[in-house]
């Protein structure tokens, strides 16, 4: 999603973190959302505004510690 508030993003964080939707999982899931502003145009506002694959990896990270 394109915002933290996205459609798609919005149902999962409500079903999977709100509900506790995840009681079946190892883990609570965690929702990696893009940051709720206006990036600058090309690749340099994507890699700021949008997560990249440190923020990926920090968040697999953090669960695998779990």
């Amino acid at each position: 999603e394109d915002v933290p508030g996205g459609a798609a993003a919005y149902m999962y964080n409500k079903v999977m973190e709100e509900q506790s939707g995840y009681k079946y999982l190892d883990v609570a899931p965690r929702t990696l959302t893009a940051k709720a502003n206006r990036p600058g145009y090309g690749s340099d506002g994507d890699y700021f505004a949008k997560p990249n694959t440190e923020d990926v990896v920090r968040v697999v990270k953090q669960m695998m510690a779990e």
